[in-house]
């Protein structure tokens, strides 16, 4: 199987890589494309299945892996260009990224309530976030006592990918009370961030 690893490669990029790869597959050589962003794997799965390709793709901690066998010619002429949609529409769903477990600037009461009514309405939205983030004192929103994690663990179920400051967690020795979510890095955190087509800091 061959591999092409397109891991933070900006649109057009990991179509140009499939692309390359097709045309230099034998016929019925498997491939594998490890993307980590869903606006990426929604173009490279489009480009192939429009071009007589059959593809599977399944997802593991926060990466993409999407196989096809090369089975079909790619036409002359294509331009796999044309397939890259950066998923900077309206539509796109957002990244969150909690910086504090309270909203706004004021009354520490006042702004805990406020951030626990946030996180417990976000499962009744309709474009649900892609990615919730929590840095800092943000973390205590996830941890085993918090009043949201009722909400967080039916996002994550919805499939809310939800990552976790690991520095953050030592800092406050609380790494045994993660209650929802897996914990990250900040080079993850900030190939999210800069991936994202939208970043709301509530």
């Amino acid at each position: 199987m061959k591999t092409i690893d397109a891991r933070g490669q900006i649109c057009p990029k990991p179509l140009i890589m499939t692309k390359k790869a097709l045309k230099n597959a034998r016929q019925n050589e498997s491939l594998q494309i490890i993307l980590d962003n869903e606006t990426a794997v929604q173009n490279v799965t489009r480009f192939l299945q429009d071009n007589g390709q059959e593809v599977s793709v399944h997802k593991k901690d926060h990466l993409h892996y999407i196989a096809v066998n090369a089975k079909e010619e790619l036409p002359d002429g294509i331009e796999a260009e044309a397939y890259c949609d950066t998923g900077t529409t309206k539509n796109e769903s957002p990244v969150m990224l909690f910086k504090q477990n309270k909203m706004g600037h004021g009354p520490e009461a006042l702004g805990t309530i406020l951030m626990t009514a946030f996180i417990n309405t976000l499962p009744e939205i309709t474009l649900k976030p892609q990615k919730l983030i929590f840095v800092n004192s943000g973390i205590f929103l996830t941890l085993t006592d918090s009043d949201t994690l009722e909400a967080l663990k039916t996002l994550e179920k919805s499939g809310t990918d939800i990552l976790v400051c690991g520095t953050c967690l030592d800092f406050f020795n609380k790494k045994n009370q993660l209650a929802v979510g897996k914990v990250s890095n900040m080079h993850d955190i900030l190939e999210y961030l800069t991936l994202a087509a939208k970043v709301i800091y509530p």
